[in-house]
């Protein structure tokens, strides 16, 4: 089984629902350099990111953060 990272999971869902970073970041009270960065990992993000970003998305924070994956492994 292949592990994305969160960013990975954050960009992908990103672009399954056709936004860019910058509607993203607008969307979440984020900047877009800052989303740019949580996607290529420079930066880890807080609870309360994640949760905005998972309201965002329309993921839990457990799929965004990967539990249920890690669940599934093992």
């Amino acid at each position: 089984m292949i592990f994305m990272t969160f960013g990975q999971k954050v960009k992908n869902r990103r672009k399954e629902l056709g936004m860019t970073q910058v509607e993203l970041a607008v969307k979440t009270e984020l900047s877009q350099p800052y989303i740019s960065m949580l996607e290529k990992g420079t930066f880890a993000p807080t609870a309360p990111t994640i949760i905005s970003l998972a309201a965002v998305l329309a993921m839990s924070a457990d799929e965004l953060l990967g539990i249920n994956d890690v669940k599934k492994a093992g």
